[in-house]
């Protein structure tokens, strides 16, 4: 593929399926299954059902729609992430808004009990953000556009609009392990700060822990 013009957007409504595609592919990262995998025990079609009706819910958390940009090449999505600040008033935990989405597609009461407990335990796994710092996630380019330098072209808008919002760090993670994620971090100004082990993560998802990655915002 040659030189590939791209135009970064702010994500709307009718982003959400590929949205769901992106935060499925970005949660299970070099992985055969990742936290959506483990909490909800469905097939893909049924995750990705939840995972939209999760962009589009009322609960604005760190899913939703409004928190990301969209990389288009001639009018088709190709790539996409999301950011926030964990310090943000009114900031719903993203558990709370995937069971509200889950509850309006009629999962049972027990179904909605057992992904409870298992988002409870997710969560104990992951490192948190401290407030004011603009946490990036959900990165994700289709493969056929990958190294085309797209992934640096959305982190930079995105960390752009970070400074803008008055935050002064910028926060990104990707499993131990994923050397192509951190690498393509580093090339945006990432640097390793921590990994953060979690041996109940090793148990879920078969990955050791995450590499926690900052830098400065302009």
């Amino acid at each position: 593929m040659g030189a590939t013009k791209t135009s970064i957007l702010h994500a709307t409504r009718a982003h959400a399926p590929f949205l769901a595609r992106t935060i499925l592919a970005a949660s299970r990262s070099h992985l055969p299954r990742g936290p959506f995998d483990f909490a909800l025990d469905l097939p893909d079609t049924e995750l990705l059902t939840a995972i939209e009706r999760m962009t589009l819910g009322d609960l604005a958390c760190n899913c939703h729609f409004t928190r990301f940009l969209v990389a288009e090449v001639a009018g088709t999505p190709v790539g996409a992430l999301a950011a926030f600040d964990p310090g943000e008033d009114g900031l719903p935990p993203l558990g709370a808004a995937l069971l509200d989405a889950c509850s309006a597609l009629g999962h049972s009461s027990r179904k909605l009990a057992t992904v409870a407990a298992r988002i409870e335990a997710l969560e104990r796994c992951f490192p948190r953000g401290a407030p004011g710092t603009w946490i990036i996630e959900w990165v994700a380019v289709a493969e056929p556009y990958r190294r085309h330098g797209i992934c640096g072209q959305l982190t930079y808008v995105i960390l752009a609009e970070g400074a803008r919002r008055g935050c002064c760090e910028a926060q990104i993670s990707t499993y131990i392990g994923n050397d192509a994620a951190a690498a393509a971090y580093a090339r945006s100004g990432f640097l390793a700060a921590r990994e953060h082990r979690s041996v109940d993560l090793e148990h879920m998802l078969g990955v050791p822990g995450l590499w926690v990655m900052h830098r400065d915002l302009p």
